[in-house]
């Protein structure tokens, strides 16, 4: 409940449910598996130009996209050129934002249910394995709410 109550007073886009819920799961009070995020890669399926990662970090709005989602791998000449010095206008990273997953069932870091980048008509490079190609819950339907 601590961490729970803390992220929340932290959040300035707060949903309950969501904070909540996702609390008690990596707690690993829901009975299921605990989701571990590769933040890199919901950044740049959400948020590919990286616009919301410069509006919310607006220190990150001179660096060009393809760096935008990992300031950390700029050179200094890069962090110069965009007026951005890690560790001074931008933070270090705390731990290594690439490492492997503790918890994989393999050694590259997966334990999915097969896809990634063999799968065929994959588009989206940045899909990971095992992630579903469409989204039944965002299908249009017809729904009467009257």
């Amino acid at each position: 409940r601590y961490g729970a109550d803390h992220f929340e007073s932290l959040l300035l886009d707060h949903e309950v449910t969501a904070n909540w819920g996702n609390w008690c799961s990596a707690a690993g009070m829901t009975g299921g598996r605990v989701n571990r995020f590769n933040i890199v890669k919901q950044s740049k399926d959400y948020d590919k130009e990286g616009d919301y990662v410069r509006h919310w970090c607006p220190e990150l709005s001179d660096v060009p996209t393809k760096l935008v989602h990992e300031p950390w791998k700029m050179t200094k000449e890069q962090q110069q050129e965009y007026g951005v010095r890690l560790g001074v206008e931008y933070p270090n990273p705390i731990v290594k934002p690439t490492s492997p997953n503790p918890y994989a069932r393999d050694k590259r870091g997966g334990g999915g249910r097969g896809g990634g980048k063999n799968r065929k008509n994959n588009n989206n490079s940045n899909r990971g394995r095992g992630q579903r190609q469409d989204m039944k819950s965002l299908k249009q339907g017809n729904y009467d709410f009257n």
